[in-house]
């Protein structure tokens, strides 16, 4: 196997992330501009710290509940001075008057920046989303930012907690200092992408092995 092949496939095996996930929380995953997050990472009841979401100017970025089978009731942004918010349905607050409340997407985009003067200027903020599924209601959180470079995905799905069974994987081959270090490679850039939290106990089993 070439050494281009090997780093593909060690990138490949840190990026989709949930095939070593020994807990029952799913960390992030990115694919093909789609970025699933388990809920227990978006409701803050994970070691892992809530989605950032990264705006950019001319990329919006969607949040979806549609996998997760949740209706949003309600959301709050709390610096709305470089961002908008528009749901797929309708909510109070949002909307004048609404036959029917609720909603499964919300989008955000980066705007030009609002001078609000009750509120500080800060480049973040943080959404709050209040949904209801079969489990109950539950409160979810996105920090926002202001971002400058294209983004790696154009929606973020919220996704049901699943218990995923660890795979048995052959390292046999895993015999060099080039390849652990491809490997050490991996793990910084899941962390850098949000993928891996140095607190979760999955980042202590790679750095054990």
């Amino acid at each position: 196997m070439g050494s281009r092949q090997w780093g593909n496939i060690v990138f490949a095996c840190f990026v989709s992330l949930p095939l070593f996930n020994l807990s029952p929380t799913i960390a992030a995953e990115i694919k093909q501009g789609v970025k699933q997050v388990s809920a227990d990472i978006a409701t803050g009841n994970s070691p892992q710290h809530i989605p950032k979401i990264e705006l950019s100017p001319g990329y919006g970025v969607n949040i979806s509940f549609i996998k997760s089978g949740e209706i949003v009731e309600k959301v709050w942004l709390d610096n709305p001075s470089f961002v908008s918010l528009d749901v797929d349905g309708c909510l109070t607050g949002l909307s004048q008057q609404c036959k029917e409340e609720g909603a499964t997407v919300i989008h955000l985009r980066q705007i030009n920046r609002l001078k609000l003067p009750q509120l500080p200027s800060t480049s973040t903020s943080l959404l709050t989303a209040i949904a209801r599924g079969k489990s109950g209601r539950q409160v979810y959180l996105f920090r926002v930012a202001v971002g400058n470079k294209v983004p790696s995905y154009h929606t973020i799905e919220v996704i049901s907690n699943i218990n995923t069974i660890p795979v048995t994987t052959n390292f046999s081959s895993i015999n060099s200092i080039t390849n652990l270090q491809k490997i050490s490679r991996g793990l910084n850039i899941a962390q850098k992408q949000d993928l891996i939290s140095p607190e979760s106990p999955l980042w202590k089993g790679l750095k054990t092995f």
